[in-house]
């Protein structure tokens, strides 16, 4: 057992100062392959694959160096043997107090992007919305802290009952929350938010449910009636999963007949899938013409991991949709790719050319499937 103690200790000092060294040497290796720095891939490949690389090297190393000082068993099966259990032990351990740390900590997503409750609040038939929602408040109490919502810029209804639609931050591990409604001269309208304490992600809103209880100032709250009409939808986002998916470069294939308007800011690009929504950008370099067609370029990211309508909307056109699908995984062997490979080695190319699968058509509320007439062609690569 004094043995094993032994090989331990210096199987983690090795351990960490092979990970350091590995890392030392994995940056220049990274320059000496031309490797690109966009957003850290060089830094990516020196300390999460060279350094773990040098840290196993260290800890058996170290293993070895133990095993001779303390007249251990000097066979390589046992140096694999004292290896492996101290690499175990190190893992268990290391687990064990990640685990702990994460139980007792209450704040959800600590050094990172807050998950966030998105919610729609439906109003009663006939409800007459002011100009700005001035004198409307929305905000999140829990037993841990308060914090203000946030509304969506545009407003919408859903027949005659106008809805309130934004999104507050979840900053706390808790299970009771409660979204307060404050409509000015009027009393506050409280509903009951079942999330649980990690709330997750969803890409879809869950059904509408009544508001719970109304509070008017300085009373206790009172339970709601059927005949208080107001009702809440909500979901909860991770802007850390939305922000990690693919990035798509296109090629839109239109008639050369077609007019292009002069500020081509105003060419609108979404990727949606559900409720999610990610603005794309238009490249004005890489507009051209090409026999009789004229070829748009931009980038969009995409607002699934394996799916996604691809939404462009030329001013004083229908909006045209084309639809992605990608193999279950893409963003893991994405990450290796672009971690392993700098833009000068890159020979990715776009795929075919795809007809659009939708014409969403000013004025009216459903896309309709396209038909022949509909000359637009679509292709992309994973940037």
């Amino acid at each position: 057992m004094g043995t094993f103690l032994i090989a331990l200790l210096c199987g983690i000092v090795g351990l960490v100062g092979g990970f350091f060294a590995g890392a030392f040497i994995g940056m220049p290796i990274a320059a000496a392959t031309h490797m690109s720095t966009f957003e850290g891939a060089a830094g990516y490949f020196a300390v999460f694959l060279c350094g773990p690389i040098g840290g196993i090297v260290g800890l058996v190393l170290g293993v070895w160096l133990a095993l001779r000082r303390c007249g251990g068993p000097k066979s390589f099966f046992a140096l694999l043997a004292y290896s492996g259990l101290s690499l175990g032990a190190i893992v268990a351990v290391s687990a064990g107090v990640i685990m702990l740390l994460l139980f007792f900590d209450e704040t959800l997503n600590r050094n990172a992007s807050k998950p966030q409750a998105l919610f729609e609040i439906r109003l009663p038939p006939g409800t007459k919305l002011p100009d700005n929602r001035r004198g409307i408040e929305v905000e999140l109490n829990t037993d841990k802290n308060s914090t203000s919502a946030y509304f969506d810029k545009e407003s919408h209804s859903d027949g005659d009952r106008p809805v309130i639609s934004g999104g507050v931050e979840l900053a706390f591990r808790t299970s009771r929350r409660i979204l307060l409604l404050k409509i000015e001269g009027e009393p506050d309208r409280l509903f009951m938010l079942k999330l649980p304490g990690r709330p997750g992600r969803s890409d879809d809103f869950g059904p509408w449910q009544r508001v719970d209880y109304l509070a008017d100032a300085g009373d206790q709250p009172r339970k709601a009636t059927p005949a208080d009409q107001f009702e809440i939808r909500y979901r909860p986002r991770d802007p850390n999963v939305e922000f990690s998916r693919p990035i798509i470069a296109f090629e839109l294939s239109l008639p050369a007949a077609l007019p292009l308007p002069d500020d081509l800011n105003s060419i609108v690009v979404t990727a949606e899938e559900a409720r999610n929504d990610m603005n794309g950008a238009i490249d004005a370099e890489s507009i051209h013409r090409e026999n009789d067609r004229v070829m748009i370029g931009g980038t969009v990211q995409l607002a699934s991991d394996k799916h996604s309508l691809i939404a462009i909307s030329v001013p004083n056109q229908p909006t045209r949709v084309f639809e992605i699908r990608l193999a279950p995984h893409t963003w893991i062997t994405e990450t290796i790719r672009y971690a392993t490979t700098s833009p000068a080695d890159n020979t990715r190319t776009y795929g075919p050319w795809q007809n659009v699968g939708f014409i969403h058509e000013p004025g009216h509320k459903e896309p309709r499937p396209a038909k022949a007439e509909d000359d637009a062609k679509f292709r992309y690569m994973l940037r």
